[in-house]
C-alpha cells in the first residue's frame, strides 16, 4: 500500500518526506502494472522552496528506482534465456510519470512553497493513484532494553516521543520463552506483533516466574485519534534472579505515601558513577569486597532506580550521575512518573549532578547553574575570596583545575505560587588533603545561592534554600562549620590542609544565612571497608523551613552484612538521605 509521511520539525528549515510507492513498472502515462512492488525513498526539501523542485526531484528518484528494477529484471531474465540480438531494449527509458499535489480536489500550482503544499489533508497524485499525505504522525523511538533485567526491579521504556507525548504512548509488555524468540522477531520485522497476553503499563516489574524468560516491549504512539507506527523491541538476554529483599525496602515503609500537602520530601543520593566504579583500582582495592557482576552498572542501576522511586520524593538531588545513565535510564523512568529532570555535567567529565522535581506539586521556573571555579574567578560577589586565592599560585592553579558544579533550580509551589524553593545540588572535590579547596568552593556556592535567593525575595516571594549534596566534608571540618556556624576564622586548621605552598593565612569567611542540617549528623553516609564518614547533607534555611520527618538510615548490621557497600543489596557506597520539610 502506498503512503506519504511528512515530518515538519519546528526548528528545522527542511521538510522530511518519506514515500512508499506500490509499483514496479510505470508506463509513460502513469498506469500501474499488475506485478507491483514497493519503492521507498526520502526527500529532504527546504520549506521555503517552490513545490516544482520537490516534484521534479521526486520524478527523478522514481525514474532511478524504475531503471534499477528494470536492469535487475533484465539480468535475471538473461540468466535463463539467450539474448535476442534483433530485439531493441527499451526497458531503460525514462518514465514521464504525472505527479501532482491536490488540495480539496484541486491541483496545486507548482509555485506554491513546500511548507504550504505538503500538509495534512492533501493528496499526492502519482500516475492514477491518489495517496493521502500523513502529516507529523505521532511516533516513538525505542531504545534497546537493558542488557540485564532483574526480577523485582521496575523497568521503564527508554522512549523518545515524536509529535506526541509520553502520556499518549501506549506501552505493552510480555514475557515469553526462549524457543519463541525467532517467532517474535519475525512478527516485529513484519510489523504484525501479537498483543495477546501483553500487559499495558508505563512500567514492568518482572516476578519470580518470569526469571529465565525474555521480554517484549511494544509501543503504540498516539495523538488524539491519530495512531502512528508501532515499534517493538526484545530483551537481549533472559530475565535474571534479583537480589531479594533489600534494606532500602524497610526505609520505603516510611514513604509509602507521598508527602502531605503542607510538606515536601527531599532525597539526596550519590549514586557512585560508573566512571569511578568500573576501574581496576575500584574493583581490586576500593571495593574489593564487592563481586564484579554486582559492581557493574547494568546491575546497580536497577537497584538505585527501585530505591529512588520508592522514596516518593518531591525533590531528588543526585550526584555522580553518568550522562548516559541520566539520559537512557533515570530521565525516561522518572519523566514517566511525572518528574522534570535536569542534568549538569561536571566540567571536562562524563558525570555530574541531576535534579528531579515532581511536577504535580512544584513547577520549575528557572535554572542558575554554575561551574564553581569559573564563578569564583569571574563574579564580583566572590572578588574578595579570589583576590586572596590569586596571591597563592599553587592554590589558584589547583582551584582552576576543579570541575565541581552547582545546580541551582528555582521551583515554585503549585498550590502556593508565592512560595519558592531554591533547590541546590553539588558534589565537592574529594581529595583528602583538599579541605581548603572544598571550603573555598562551598563559600563560592553560598555567595551564588544568596545572590539568587535575594533576587526572588526582592520580587516579594518567600524564598527558602535547600542545599543537597556530597560535600566530602565531615561535621568537624570547616565546610560544615561555615554552613551551620556562619564563620570560619583565618586560623582554622583546614586552611593548611594543602600544605605550606597552598596556605592562606589572612582569609576569614562569613555567610549570613541561618542554615541547619535537616538529617543531623549520622555516624556515616559513606561506608567502604577502608573509609567511613558523614559526607552527605541536606542543608536548609532554618528561618523559613522546618523538618517534619527524617527517614531512618539502614542499621549497622544491614550496612556491614556484606563487609561494606556497595553490595548485592546496596547499589552505592553512599546512603540516601531522605526527609520531609515544610515552610515555617
Amino acid at each position: 500500500m502506498s503512503s506519504v509521511i511528512v515530518k515538519n520539525y519546528q526548528a528545522d528549515e527542511r521538510l522530511h518526506i518519506h514515500l512508499q510507492l506500490e509499483t514496479s513498472n510505470l508506463s509513460s502515462d502513469g498506469s500501474l502494472s499488475t506485478n507491483a512492488s514497493l519503492i521507498n525513498f526520502t526527500l529532504s526539501r527546504l520549506k521555503t522552496e517552490e513545490l516544482k523542485f520537490a516534484i521534479e526531484r521526486l520524478r527523478i528518484n522514481l525514474n532511478k528506482k524504475q531503471l534499477k528494477q528494470s536492469r535487475l529484471k533484465k539480468t535475471r531474465k538473461q540468466n535463463y534465456e539467450p539474448a535476442d540480438k534483433g530485439t531493441k531494449d527499451d526497458s531503460f527509458r525514462d518514465v514521464n510519470v504525472p505527479i501532482e499535489i491536490l488540495h480539496h480536489g484541486t491541483v496545486l500550482d507548482e509555485t506554491v512553497l513546500n511548507e504550504e503544499a505538503w500538509v495534512e489533508g492533501a493528496l499526492l497524485k502519482v500516475g492514477d493513484e491518489n495517496i493521502p499525505i500523513s502529516y507529523n504522525l505521532p511516533g516513538v523511538r525505542l531504545e534497546k532494553l537493558a542488557a540485564t533485567i532483574l526480577e523485582g526491579c521496575p523497568l521503564f521504556p527508554a522512549a523518545e516521543p515524536e509529535f506526541t507525548t509520553l502520556d499518549e504512548i501506549d506501552f505493552f509488555w510480555k514475557t515469553f520463552d526462549k524457543k519463541d524468540i525467532d517467532k517474535v522477531k519475525l512478527q516485529i520485522s513484519r510489523e504484525n506483533v501479537d498483543l495477546v497476553g501483553t500487559i499495558q503499563a508505563q512500567s514492568f516489574t518482572p516476578q519470580a516466574d518470569d526469571v529465565g524468560k525474555y521480554l517484549l516491549l511494544v509501543s503504540i504512539p498516539k495523538r488524539g485519534s491519530i495512531t502512528g507506527k508501532v515499534e517493538a523491541v526484545v530483551s537481549q538476554s533472559a530475565i535474571t534472579k534479583g537480589p531479594g529483599i533489600c534494606p532500602f525496602e524497610a526505609r520505603h515503609e516510611h514513604t509509602k505515601q507521598h508527602s502531605e500537602s503542607s510538606c515536601f520530601r527531599v532525597v539526596s543520593y550519590n549514586l557512585l558513577a560508573e566512571v569511578y566504579s568500573d576501574t581496576d583500582f575500584a574493583k581490586e582495592h576500593l571495593f574489593h569486597y564487592c563481586p564484579y557482576e554486582v559492581l557493574e552498572m547494568d546491575y546497580r542501576k536497577h537497584l538505585f532506580l527501585k530505591e529512588i522511586v520508592g522514596y516518593k520524593g518531591d525533590f531528588l538531588c543526585l550526584q555522580e550521575v553518568d550522562k548516559h545513565i541520566f539520559s537512557s535510564h533515570l530521565n525516561p523512568a522518572l519523566s514517566a512518573m511525572g518528574y522534570t529532570g535536569l542534568f549538569m555535567p561536571k566540567a571536562r567529565c562524563s558525570e555530574g549532578c541531576a535534579s528531579f522535581v515532581r511536577q504535580d506539586k512544584f513547577r520549575v521556573i528557572n535554572s542558575h547553574d554554575i561551574v564553581l571555579s569559573e564563578y569564583l574567578s569571574s563574579d564580583p560577589t566572590c572578588a574578595d575570596i579570589w583576590e586572596e586565592v590569586s596571591k597563592v599560585e599553587p592554590l589558584r592553579e589547583c582551584i582552576e583545575e576543579r570541575s565541581s558544579v552547582l545546580q541551582v533550580t528555582m521551583v515554585e509551589s503549585v498550590e502556593q505560587p508565592n512560595h519558592v524553593v531554591c533547590l541546590c545540588n553539588t558534589h565537592l572535590y574529594f581529595h583528602p588533603t583538599a579541605c581548603n579547596i572544598r571550603l573555598i568552593l562551598a563559600a563560592t556556592a553560598l555567595r551564588h545561592i544568596q545572590a539568587v535567593c535575594d533576587t526572588y525575595k526582592q520580587e516579594g516571594k518567600t524564598t527558602a534554600m535547600v542545599f543537597c549534596g556530597d560535600f566530602n566534608s565531615a561535621p568537624y571540618l570547616s565546610v560544615y562549620q561555615l554552613m551551620t556556624f556562619q564563620v570560619v576564622p583565618s586560623d582554622h586548621a583546614d586552611w593548611s590542609s594543602g600544605g605550606r605552598e597552598q596556605l592562606i593565612s589572612t582569609l576569614e569567611l562569613h555567610q549570613p544565612m541561618n542554615i541547619k542540617s535537616a538529617c543531623g549528623t549520622p555516624s556515616y553516609t559513606n561506608y567502604t571497608s577502608g573509609f567511613q564518614a558523614t559526607l552527605d547533607y541536606i542543608f536548609i534555611d532554618n528561618d523559613l523551613l522546618e523538618v517534619a520527618k527524617v527517614v531512618p538510615l539502614p542499621t549497622d548490621e544491614e550496612v556491614k552484612a556484606n563487609i561494606a557497600i556497595p553490595s548485592r543489596v546496596f547499589p552505592s557506597d553512599h546512603l540516601a538521605l531522605v526527609c520531609d520539610l515544610k515552610f515555617s
